[in-house]
């Protein structure tokens, strides 16, 4: 792989996390500009998934018959119209209608970068797509930084607008520049020359092994993502900028773990890591989640530290193993690599919407630290799926 080449397949990823995950250090305000309760917030967040789940039965088709350039430059166009749109919004029903768009157009972009970046590591043998998801997630920790330094001097529109105009701008100068190099819709196969929207339902398939075992691996990225800054201010009283840090942290330690699974990882197989590193990744994320609840009362600082380190801590435990699931889901598969991770993530956008419907409901029933536990306990039982997942499907 050219050098040039390299540097815009990991622009996609990098840009992807910056600008998708601008809003999440953001929705405390965005959560008081529609003046909702914490579970309609909940379900509001949550409506993304459709549109996403539409994308995701669709869009890897039509990537593999029209080809990843003209799918980027929609998706880029539509993420970040919406993403502009929907922090002026204070009507709850507009809300959810435009992030029902927002959702399927991140999807579709998602779709494209991964079929591009499966293709390629197919045609190099060289395994890229940790790495890559490394660069998301440098992304999204970048955007943290800058949520972490601006937030309690700069408005919500100053901070939105600028980043997404800047994000757009870069994406399509890279978009363009790999053009020749992206795959293209006549790289389809004769049997999938004529795609119907009845074809693509029709030869939809689920390997439920790695389907659960994904969602069991993203579903504490997707909670943090959600509630980690609601849940520092709200819990332990902290400022904007302070509410950011265990987010920040966490997805610096995505980060690192990602970067680094190669060198790590030796000759040991994906199975001899994941699992103790999952076990880790949860029972760390569950204990410093109760403890430092405990301690609030009596030690604040203290008790925000430990909640910090934990949220650290179960990052790197949690890092590389959802990109795994990738390369499980497109090996036990006969489809299109892009197909098949369509496939993963159509089911993956169902199963989170209810898992992230049930976190917002027992969150408005009981308690946000209570509601959180869900996803820490799902982290742990990775390691009953991946041993399956990475055998070949019978």
């Amino acid at each position: 792989m050219e050098r040039q080449e390299r540097r815009d397949l990991q622009a996609f990823f990098f840009l992807f996390g910056l600008g998708i995950m601008c809003l999440a250090p953001r929705l405390p305000d965005i959560k008081a500009n529609l003046d909702v309760s914490t579970t309609y917030f909940g379900f509001l967040m949550s409506s993304g998934s459709i549109g996403a789940l539409a994308a995701h039965i669709t869009m890897g088709h039509i990537v593999h018959r029209l080809g990843v350039y003209k799918v980027l430059i929609f998706a880029a166009t539509a993420t970040y119209t919406t993403v502009g749109i929907l922090i002026e919004l204070k009507n709850p029903e507009f809300y959810l209608l435009v992030n029902i768009i927002c959702g399927f157009s991140w999807a579709s972009y998602h779709i494209a970068i991964n079929a591009q970046a499966l293709h390629r590591q197919s045609e190099t043998g060289t395994q890229i797509i940790p790495m890559l998801h490394g660069l998301w997630s440098a992304g999204a920790v970048t955007t943290a930084f800058i949520a972490l330094l601006i937030s309690n001097s700069v408005s919500l529109n100053w901070h939105i607008y600028p980043l997404i105009a800047t994000v757009y701008i870069l994406k399509l100068r890279a978009i363009n520049r790999s053009r020749p190099l992206l795959l293209q819709g006549n790289e389809v196969t004769e049997a999938d020359e004529v795609v119907t929207f009845k074809k693509m339902i029709s030869s939809f398939s689920i390997d439920w092994v790695v389907s659960l075992g994904f969602l069991c691996a993203l579903m504490l990225e997707v909670s943090i993502g959600d509630w980690a800054t609601i849940l520092a201010r709200q819990e332990f009283g902290v400022n904007k900028s302070l509410a950011v840090i265990p987010y920040f942290l966490f997805m610096g330690a995505m980060i690192m773990g990602r970067l680094g699974y190669h060198r790590f990882k030796g000759d040991r197989s994906d199975k001899e890591i994941v699992q103790p590193f999952a076990v880790m990744g949860g029972t760390i994320f569950l204990t410093s989640l109760g403890l430092s609840l405990q301690l609030k009362e009596t030690n604040l600082a203290l008790a925000f530290t430990i909640f910090c380190v934990g949220f650290f801590l179960c990052g790197i435990g949690i890092s590389f193993i959802g990109p795994l699931f990738f390369g499980y889901a497109s090996a036990r598969s006969d489809k299109p690599g892009g197909v098949a991770v369509a496939e993963l993530g159509a089911l993956n956008q169902v199963l989170t919407f209810i898992g992230r419907g049930v976190i917002s409901v027992v969150a408005g029933v009981t308690t946000l630290p209570i509601a959180m536990t869900i996803p820490g306990v799902m982290l742990i039982f990775v390691a009953f799926f991946v041993a399956a997942a990475s055998q070949p499907k019978k």
